[in-house]
């Protein structure tokens, strides 16, 4: 076993949820390595993330229904996974 990286998209409720309040409650219940603000449309963005989670079964699944459940997501996408060898 080792480590994947995920890249997520946090898409969040509307243009009015403040991004910078977002990332900072994603940053207390998940450990982010990176983040970029991503444009969507029409003033919307979308957070783009890079954790790292244990390539074991269920996979992303528990870091996507953590960050689902803080208030102002929309929805979480995985956008990318890469495994990590050391």
């Amino acid at each position: 076993m080792g480590d994947v990286a995920v890249i997520l998209r946090v898409m969040p409720e509307g243009t009015e949820v403040d991004l910078a309040k977002l990332e900072q409650q994603i940053r207390e219940r998940v450990k982010v390595f990176a983040v970029e603000r991503e444009p969507i449309a029409f003033g919307l963005e979308a957070l783009r993330l890079v954790t790292v989670v244990e390539d074991r079964e269920g996979g992303t699944e528990p870091i996507e229904r953590e960050i689902s459940s803080i208030p102002g997501v929309a929805s979480v996408e995985v956008v990318g996974l890469t495994r990590i060898f050391i």
